[in-house]
C-alpha cells in the first residue's frame, strides 16, 4: 500500500484546482488518491460517466454499475468500512463539506485531519468531522 510520499505528492498536486464536475471533483480526486495507495481506483468504472446526470442520474448509474440505492450503500457493498480514526489514504464521506450531487463529500484521510475538493482549493477538516470511512 503506498500511502507514504506518494499520497502526499498527490495531495499536493491537488492544491489550487478549482472543483470542475466530472474534472476535478470528489470522485476524480478520491479516486486518484486511491490509485495512489491502491495501485487502482475505485471509481474507474464511472469516471467520465456522471457530469451530466444530475443527482437522479448519478444514483441510477451508481445502482446499475455498483448495485446500492444510495452512494454510502455502494461503498459498503464493495470497499471495507473502518471505524475510529481510518488510516491515511481511505476514502472518508462527509456532510459537513460542499456535497454536490453525491449526497455526501468524498475525500482522503491524512492521519488526523481528512482532505476534500473545495470550490477554489483542497480543504483539510478534522478526522472527526466525518461520517464514514472505507479501505480496499
Amino acid at each position: 500500500m503506498g500511502t507514504g510520499s506518494g499520497l502526499n505528492a498527490y495531495l499536493r498536486e491537488q492544491r489550487g484546482k478549482c472543483f470542475d464536475l466530472g474534472k476535478h471533483d470528489c470522485f476524480t480526486f478520491t479516486n486518484g488518491a486511491w490509485r495512489v495507495v491502491y495501485g487502482s481506483g475505485y471509481a474507474d468504472d464511472i469516471i467520465g460517466k456522471y457530469a451530466g446526470l444530475g443527482p437522479k442520474g448519478l444514483k441510477a448509474l451508481m445502482q446499475a454499475t455498483y448495485g446500492g440505492k444510495t452512494l454510502i450503500e455502494c461503498f459498503d457493498m464493495h470497499l471495507t468500512r473502518v471505524g475510529g480514526v481510518p488510516p491515511r489514504g481511505a476514502l472518508v464521506a462527509s456532510d459537513r463539506v460542499s456535497r454536490w450531487i453525491t449526497g455526501v463529500a468524498l475525500g482522503v484521510a491524512c492521519g488526523t485531519r481528512a482532505v476534500f475538493i473545495g470550490d477554489q482549493d483542497v480543504v483539510y477538516m478534522p478526522i472527526d468531522e466525518i461520517s464514514g470511512a472505507w479501505v480496499r
